[in-house]
Formats: structure tokens, C-alpha cells, sequence
């Protein structure tokens, strides 16, 4: 890169005008869907399937949202797959939207007051036009539950645009150039979208402020947990930049890397346009004839199915397609992205390695037919007729914007690096939904709601319990619920309690164990027989197996065959073993202790092992004397 230092601190992005603002995406956990009575859990195997075609339409305003139009011009149609008990009419879009689910409403009045905003007197749903084929109708309804919050970092508050209430896109199940796959079990899963202002000060800064969002959405106790149940956008750019949305990046321990290089790449762009004069792209030409006796597979397979092939050329960037905006993106793949949102693989330059396309030839060629000069790289494109015209057309366009240097736009993550996705949304995509009634909020119904305590307060008030590691496991584990149950329902030590929540149940889980079968209440129920002695702490985890595999089934009667050998019975077998074993006494006296025990757990498969040590240590004591 050229005439740029990498920055590391804080003080460093504060000079580069950088504003940053994230968007958190979170699934709510409820029993039902936003809109319906379908179930939130996601479906086995498909039952059925529809196909659709989606097109735009205008907004309240009479205009058509210029992201919505991008979409719809790919000419795609969308095939979606139906599921039982998971996807019904209102998925289809056949049947209007039911009242909204009081589940969902309540936490996300929870999340709402957390997050310290003003819930407005009226929540009104709006529709928000998306066509790529993630929603059936159409567009996506939304309603804002929560305005000008705060929350407080490390690095000084952040203020909270807003909250929204809204229902979760079809999950991608394939996509094809010319048709989309969709599930519809995802669709209406109720989805909270967290709004920042652009007062993020660093990378690191937007990390920890996504952490803290995820802290307190988790406090709740109502969040879905696993990949892909919540998903972070990243807003950024710099003074001489432009804002850039970063979309469904999952990956939060790389945040701080995406939005470092995301900076990276704005600095080089404007770097390129101080570099830059005059125009850049030159007019499309179509070079097909150049490719009729190509020995290349590709082009044959491209040629014979009525493709055609389109040249044009980039001045002054000879040598530089190769060059890195930022690590892991160069420019030529930069541009290569605006030819694959619109369904080709991709460009081919001659800045690359020819060799490894067998197109040496037909470059040489192309040099001469289209005229190239010195400083110009030749580019290629090869698709059916109007795929590759709009592809061409795309990349054209965006090599000639190379002279503003940073384009505003909307990106989608790949790994830390980002590809350019499509123009970013404006105000015409949002439009009134008709079909559900506003729903009052008044000073009454907040002061009912329940605001959680967070994770962070639960985290401080365990410490004081049972340590600060085991606390933070607590934490992590997502057990929560789990560990207070145990804690405040039965007569096992707070430190017992806290093992069984997190490491117990963590071994079940990692032998693959459904511990998603044992509520906290089956959990208690074990518990309560091993502070009665019905069971000992080293069958407690085999106990915890059987029930989660057998969720039908009793606790207490799963237990029977645990059961701990009495007092008595422990007792009469260490006897026995000390007189067998008289000699052995005399001669070692308590240092036989270990080799003791071992021959009474033999005898007696079922005692409790600090049973057998307590008596063991009396019986010696008494014989020693």
C-alpha cells in the first residue's frame, strides 16, 4: 500500500475521521413465531415445495428502492421448502400475519429498557422491501420498539439509535445463478435488531461494544443460542472514505479485524485515486471471434452453450490488480465481486497468470484488437448474453468511480475480508404495514415489565458464592437458570452446584449426551437425591446421562439402580477387609489406608467413596489404638 502507516491505536482512527456503528441481529428464544403458532425450532426434512418470482414495488413515496431494483434486475425466481409444524400460510405469504406473540413483545420490551431507550406510546410494524428471495412476500416486517438508549464501555458511552422488533429472514438453503433456495422454517422467527450510533472509536472498541450488547440481549434468558442465531452488520468509513455496511458478519472474536481491514481498504481506494487521471475504463467491446478456437475448457463449455465473451480495458492500472487493498483482497479481486453479484465467476486480466487459463494467446490477440496501451490492463468477461453485459457494464462502471476513491455501498463478510454485495438501501424501501394494528404502550405497561438482571451483575454476585473462575464458567455456560435452581431448590454446596452446571453437564454434552432434555427443575430433582445420600457425587453424572436419554422416565426412578451403599453396609465390609488383612495393618498401620479402600470399593460396587473413607479412617484409628 502506498503512503500509508497501519495504524494500532485508537488516537490513529481518531485522525482518520473513522465512524463506526453496529447493527446486532439476535433470534429471540420463544415457543412461537412472530407472526403465528408455527414452532421457532428448525424443521428435518422438508414436506413440501413452492416456487416464486419476486418483484419491487413503490414506496409510499412512489419510489422504488434502488437495492430492491438491483435484485430484481438478476431475473432470479426462488424455490422455497415448506416444513410442518415449523412453516404454515403466513410463511407462504397465503394468509395474513396473526396478532404479534407476547413472548417476543415482552422481551423485547426487556432488551428495550436495558438498553436504557424511550419505548414509543404507539408500536407501528412497517414493511421493508426485500426482494433477493429471503422473504416470500416480498419484504420484511419491522416495527421500532425502542429509541435513543445508551450504553456504557470501556471507552466512554455509546449511544443506542434504536430497537426493532422484527421477523427473521428464509434460511439459505443453495443458491444458483439464476434461482435462490430457501427454508422456511426460519422465516418469522422473532428477531431483535440493535441499533448503535456511529461513536464506536476503534476496531477493538466495536468488538467490546457487540460483547456488551451480547451480555445483555443474553440476560434475558430468552435468546437463541448457536451459529447463526445472531448476526452483527459494521458501519464504517473514514473522513476522505464513505460509509460501507458490512452485512450477517457471525464471527464476534474477528470483529475487530474486519472492521481494521475494512479501514485498510477505504485508505488504499484513496490512496489509488490520488494515483488516478482521467478516465479509467474504456468502452465494452464484444471479443468472442478472439475466442472460437480457444483451447481452453472454460471458454469451449461457455462458447458452445450461446455465450459470448466482452473486453474492455483499464487505464493506468497495468501492474496493479495485484496489488492488496488490505490483507487477503486485491484490487482485481475487488472488482471481480461487482461481476459476481450479478452472476459470473468473475473477471479475467492480464495482470494475472494467463498460463494456468491456457489464454496467452488469445490475450496477445486482445492486446492488438483492442488497442492496449502501456499503462491499461485488459479485462475479460464470458457468461450467456445479458448476465455478462450487466457484469461488464458493473465492473466497467465501478473502475471508472476508482477516481472517487471509497463508493458507498453494502458488502457481505468473507472471513475478515468483505466483497461488494449491492447499492446500499435508501428511504424507499420502508412503506406501512396495513395488515397489523399499532399496539399502545403506555407508563402502565412498562412499569410491569420485568427488567432482567444482567449477566454481568448475576457474574459479580456468584463470585461471592463459589469463586470468580467457576462464576465465569457459570456464565459462559449459558446455564445460569441451571445453577440458580440447584442453588436456591436444594441442599447441595454452592460449589457442587456450580460443577454439576458447568463441568458435568459440559462432559455429557462434549459425549454427545442430549442435555437439552434436562430442564433445570430434572436437574434439581438428581440433585436433591445426592444431598439426601440416595446417590453418591460420582453416579450423579451417570444419573444426569440416563435422564437426559430417557426424558420420559422419573428421576427418582432412574436413580435405583445408583443407589449408595448404606453406612452399615460400608462398615461390616471395611471389617471384614481389616481382619482378612490383619498383618498388613499391624505391619503399616495408616499407611495401609490405600490399599484398604481399594479391596472394600471392590466388595462394595455402590459405596459412596468419601463414605468409605470416613469409616475406613475410623475402624483403622480404633484398631491402631
Amino acid at each position: 500500500m502506498r503512503g500509508w502507516k497501519i495504524i494500532t491505536d485508537s488516537h490513529d482512527y481518531e485522525e482518520l475521521g473513522f465512524r463506526c456503528g453496529i447493527e446486532i441481529h439476535q433470534q429471540l428464544d420463544t415457543s412461537s413465531k412472530l407472526f403465528c403458532e408455527c414452532s421457532t425450532e428448525p424443521g428435518e426434512h422438508p414436506d413440501a415445495e413452492v416456487e416464486r418470482e419476486l418483484r419491487p414495488v413503490p414506496s409510499e413515496m412512489g419510489e422504488v428502492d434502488r437495492a430492491a431494483q438491483f435484485e430484481f434486475l438478476k431475473d432470479k425466481w426462488f424455490r422455497y421448502n415448506v416444513f410442518n409444524g415449523s412453516s404454515c400460510l403466513v410463511e407462504l405469504d397465503e394468509e395474513p400475519p396473526h396478532p404479534v406473540d407476547d413472548e417476543a413483545f415482552e422481551t423485547a420490551l426487556e432488551t428495550t429498557l436495558l438498553l436504557n431507550c424511550e419505548v414509543p406510546d404507539e408500536i407501528h410494524f412497517m414493511r421493508k422491501t426485500v426482494i433477493d428471495g429471503s422473504n416470500t412476500a416480498g419484504f420484511q416486517r419491522t416495527a421500532v420498539v425502542g429509541l435513543e438508549g445508551s450504553i456504557e464501555t470501556e471507552e466512554g458511552e455509546v449511544g443506542i439509535e434504536g430497537v426493532q422488533l422484527e421477523e427473521d429472514s428464509a434460511g439459505i438453503h443453495s443458491k444458483e445463478k439464476s434461482a435462490g433456495v430457501y427454508d422456511l422454517d426460519r422465516l418469522g422467527v422473532p428477531l431483535l435488531e440493535i441499533g448503535t450510533d456511529a461513536s464506536i472509536q476503534s476496531p477493538s472498541h466495536a468488538k467490546e461494544v457487540a460483547e456488551k450488547i451480547g451480555m445483555l440481549l443474553r440476560s434475558t434468558g430468552k435468546v437463541k443460542r448457536g451459529l447463526g442465531t445472531i448476526r452483527q452488520d459494521v458501519n464504517v468509513s473514514i473522513e476522505d472514505g464513505a460509509r460501507v455496511e458490512i452485512k450477517g458478519f457471525q464471527e464476534l472474536e474477528q470483529m475487530d479485524e474486519l472492521v481494521r481491514r475494512e479501514v485498510e481498504r477505504q485508505k488504499s481506494l484513496v490512496s489509488l485515486a490520488g494515483d488516478l487521471e482521467g478516465s479509467v475504463a474504456s468502452g465494452v467491446e464484444e471479443v468472442t471471434d478472439t475466442f472460437e478456437d480457444t483451447d481452453s475448457e472454460i471458454f469451449q463449455r461457455i462458447l458452445e452453450s450461446e455465450g459470448i465473451v466482452l473486453g474492455f480495458k483499464l487505464s493506468g492500472l497495468e501492474g496493479r490488480m495485484n496489488e492488496d487493498l488490505c490483507e487477503g483482497l486485491h484490487l482485481g479481486k475487488e472488482l471481480s465481486s461487482y461481476a459476481e453479484a450479478q452472476g459470473v465467476n468473475g473477471i479475467i486480466h492480464s495482470d494475472e497468470d494467463l498460463e494456468r487459463y491456457g489464454l496467452e494467446e488469445e490475450f496477445e490477440e486482445l492486446e492488438d484488437e483492442l488497442d492496449k496501451e502501456e499503462d491499461e490492463v485488459v479485462c475479460i468477461v464470458a457468461e450467456k448474453e445479458e448476465v455478462t453485459r450487466n457484469a461488464a457494464e458493473a465492473v466497467s462502471k465501478r473502475a471508472e468511480r476508482l477516481l472517487d476513491g471509497v463508493p458507498e455501498e453494502t458488502r457481505t463478510a468473507d472471513g475478515v475480508v468483505t466483497r461488494y454485495a449491492r447499492p446500499l438501501p435508501g428511504e424507499a424501501r420502508m412503506y406501512p404495514e396495513t395488515d397489523i394494528p399499532p399496539i399502545g404502550v403506555d407508563e402502565e405497561r412498562i412499569d410491569e415489565v420485568e427488567v432482567p438482571e444482567t449477566l454481568e451483575e448475576k457474574e459479580e454476585r456468584y463470585t461471592e458464592e463459589v469463586g470468580e473462575e467457576l462464576a465465569e464458567q457459570v456464565i459462559n455456560a449459558g446455564r445460569t437458570e441451571i445453577f440458580e435452581t440447584l442453588m436456591e431448590g436444594t441442599g447441595i454446596a454452592e460449589r457442587t452446584a456450580a460443577n454439576i452446571a458447568t463441568n458435568v453437564l459440559g462432559r455429557l454434552e462434549a459425549e454427545d449426551v442430549p442435555v437439552e432434555n434436562l430442564s433445570a427443575g430434572r436437574i434439581a430433582e438428581a440433585a436433591d437425591l445426592l444431598s439426601e445420600g440416595d446417590i453418591g457425587k460420582e453416579q450423579m453424572e451417570e444419573l444426569l446421562a440416563e435422564a437426559a436419554s430417557k426424558p420420559g422416565e422419573a428421576v427418582e426412578e432412574l436413580a435405583e439402580q445408583f443407589e449408595t451403599a448404606g453406612a452399615s453396609e460400608v462398615r461390616e465390609a471395611i471389617e471384614e477387609v481389616i481382619e482378612e488383612k490383619q498383618e498388613m495393618v499391624e505391619e503399616q498401620g495408616e499407611h495401609a489406608k490405600g490399599a484398604l479402600m481399594g479391596l472394600v470399593m471392590e466388595r462394595v460396587e455402590n459405596a459412596e467413596g468419601s463414605t468409605v473413607a470416613e469409616i475406613l479412617e475410623e475402624e483403622l484409628k480404633e484398631r491402631l489404638e
